[in-house]
């Protein structure tokens, strides 16, 4: 019985599906008996072609390899085939060994590469392509902006524009899906000025401006901050669909009129899920955390239901407001909508555990989770050092598959914050052998470890490896070698770096005073306070702390009450625990530890013992027996094995020749087994 070739190629074709490559299967022994396939190439592709699809991609392959015969057919079904079932590499090495490449061949790979995500290849092919078409143009383009990659999104595009006019004569039409691409790209580099060409591109070209092209043109317009631009896209739409009044509303709100974009949101009868997100991530992103909230419990009142978008931008409001009750009650919204596997909710709820001081929570919903980023990762990794799960931490680092430069960051910082210097300095080296390029945070960190351990010589070695790649002038930089510097005593090389700097921020300021009050220099830290306010510079909380300390180092007791008052009141600082122990201890330095105690009753929280000892010392040193026994009393009440109390309660009753009673005390210590603690230091050599 003669076979018709024609009908079985087009049965052939219907075979497309798993379900159906049986019946494949057995024609294809059909043909083979038959010996067919030698002399039928068309009946060959066909079958090459129903395995590629089947995803039988070796069995497409021993075909591949078995027949006598091959066109630009045959080879561009193997390679689509590879790049279908996610196999680039070998689909790659094929494309290079094939004979006679035509444009489709081209476009499979280019495509396939971009759908990977290996855009370097791809666009390495794209300019070795002879004949480039707007397919791989718009693909690539398009691949780039997705990623992350906006400026080379807008490269790309420039190239395609004067490839266009170069070798097409301007005869290329372009779509309107690549230009809402290099539009958003232009939003995201702020490149206004060409995303006007690029809309002077769509009219000159008469390109519809679609919902897609529209919302593009609004959101680039907005975030340059043309919004009249915008509202005139907008406003020559005759019925604007929500993804344009969406973008109109986002352009609105960075800009921070709020009240703006809100009267836009009102005037949506039915407004859908996604204007709702619009708004409430505006009013996070302007820091109205208390709008934010209200309008999505109103959002909840209307019945509508949140998305993965929503519940980010809550937890993102509750976070800045530092709300644990509604972040409680988001994780079980979130629970209940079935939204925490999402990862970007997951990463925002994690985030929220952590600003709200429950770091323990925040691991336990990170270890719920199945899949994690790098993002995710690294942020763990601080979550871990804030809550002193070193360990955690460590292993968390060592166990990620791509560690970026904030995982190295992330370990060098929490490692020298808490405690581990030496740890600290091991992973620096081990970024250094593997070459990995280092940045400001990097040397900062390891700058500071070496502070720690009150290395100054290794300390510049690492400033040295700075002024090699260029960074050395980072304020960022300058600074922890300040730090380092005051921190091992060599306070004038401190002062001559901070007068070197080109540019000093408040931060830089303060290193300077701490290091002169750390040190002793508090007329030379006060007169620095004076240049800081000469500059401009605002003070924060810790330059307070540092121009309290120098008062306290040189007695000022006068100057040092007038800055405490003047921080409260003139600045709007509230005084913290080291501010109060400052203050505590000029008091009781300078003969007024009765004002001291004074100051302690008024604190709106708990003194510590070591504030308590500040006071038991001036008694010592004033001679103020009565008020010392009891203050020595409070101490040891506080903290019963605080040699320091004892041993300055003995020297009050040694003091006024009570030898009985100073004798007795010391007896305690030896039964209580209480010993004074002895000092330590460390010092490079």
């Amino acid at each position: 019985m003669e076979l018709d070739l024609q009908s079985c190629a087009r049965l052939l074709n219907t075979f497309n599906t798993r379900q159906s490559l049986p019946k494949g299967k057995q024609l294809h022994l059909v043909f083979l008996k038959r010996g067919i396939l030698n002399s039928a190439l068309t009946i060959a592709n066909r079958l090459l072609q129903m395995y590629a699809k089947c995803g039988q991609i070796s069995d497409a392959k021993l075909l591949f390899d078995e027949m006598s015969q091959r066109n630009c057919f045959t080879w561009n079904t193997m390679i689509e085939g590879y790049m279908k079932w996610g196999n680039t590499n070998n689909s790659l090495y094929l494309f290079r060994s094939m004979p006679s490449k035509n444009e489709f061949s081209w476009n499979v790979v280019i495509l396939g590469l971009v759908k990977a995500e290996e855009l370097g290849v791809a666009r390495r092919l794209l300019h070795e392509m002879p004949r480039k078409n707007e397919i791989v143009w718009n693909s690539l383009i398009h691949g780039y902006a997705k990623t992350g990659f906006p400026g080379v999104a807008l490269c790309l595009f420039k190239e395609f524009i004067d490839w266009d006019f170069l070798e097409m004569r301007g005869a290329s039409r372009i779509d309107s899906f690549v230009l809402a691409t290099a539009l958003g790209a232009c939003a995201d580099t702020r490149a206004v000025d060409l995303g006007k060409q690029i809309h002077a591109r769509t009219i000159v070209d008469e390109v519809e401006v679609d919902s897609v092209l529209a919302s593009s043109l609004v959101n680039m317009y907005g975030k340059g901050g043309d919004l009249d631009s915008a509202s005139y896209i907008l406003n020559r739409k005759q019925n604007p669909d929500n993804f344009s009044l969406s973008a109109l509303i986002s352009a609105y709100s960075n800009c921070g009129r709020m009240d703006d974009a809100r009267k836009i949101f009102n005037l949506v009868t039915d407004p859908c899920i996604v204007l709702w997100n619009s708004m409430i991530a505006g009013y996070v992103a302007s820091d109205k955390v208390s709008e934010a909230l209200l309008l999505f419990e109103e959002m909840h009142r209307e019945g509508v239901i949140a998305d993965s978008s929503t519940l980010a931008s809550v937890l993102n409001a509750c976070a800045s407001a530092h709300s644990l009750k509604n972040c409680l009650q988001m994780h079980a919204y979130g629970c209940k909508l079935g939204l925490l596997d999402d990862l970007i909710v997951a990463s925002a709820l994690v985030d929220t555990y952590a600003k709200c001081g429950r770091p323990h929570e925040a691991a336990n919903v990170f270890n719920e989770l199945k899949i994690h980023d790098t993002v995710l990762l690294n942020s763990m990794i601080t979550i871990y050092f804030s809550c002193n799960r070193i360990e955690y931490a460590r292993q968390l680092f060592e166990s990620m598959p791509y560690k970026s430069l904030i995982s190295w960051n992330s370990m060098l910082i929490g490692l020298s914050q808490n405690g581990c210097p030496v740890e600290a300095l091991d992973l620096f080296c081990r970024m250094n052998r593997l070459d990995f390029r280092m940045d400001k945070f990097s040397f900062s960190s390891v700058i500071s470890a070496c502070a720690s351990i009150a290395s100054v010589e290794l300390g510049e070695q690492i400033f040295a490896r700075a002024v090699m790649i260029g960074i050395d002038c980072d304020q960022i930089i300058s600074t922890s070698l300040i730090d380092l510097y005051c921190k091992c005593g060599f306070v004038t090389d401190a002062r001559k770096l901070f007068k070197q700097m080109m540019k000093s921020d408040e931060v830089s300021w303060n290193s300077m005073l701490m290091g002169y009050a750390t040190n002793g220099y508090g007329n030379e830290a006060l007169n620095l306070f004076r240049e800081m306010r000469s500059a401009g510079v605002l003070p924060t909380n810790i330059t307070f702390i540092g121009v309290l300390s120098a008062c306290d180092h040189c007695g000022l007791l006068e100057e040092g009450k007038r800055w405490f008052y003047s921080m409260i009141y003139d600045y709007h600082i509230d005084p913290g625990i080291e501010h109060y122990s400052c203050m505590v201890d000029l008091y009781a330095r300078a003969g007024c530890p009765e004002e001291a105690v004074k100051l302690i009753e008024k604190m709106p929280f708990e003194a510590d013992s070591s504030m308590w000892l500040s006071i038991l010392r001036g008694c010592v040193a004033h001679g103020n027996k009565i008020l010392g026994e009891l203050v020595a009393k409070r101490i040891i009440e506080l903290d019963p094995e605080n040699s320091g109390a004892f041993v300055q309660l003995s020297n009050i009753f040694a003091s006024s020749e009570d030898w009985e009673r100073s004798a007795f005390v010391r007896r305690l210590m030896i039964e209580k087994k209480i010993y004074k603690s002895y000092g330590r230091s460390w010092s490079d050599i």
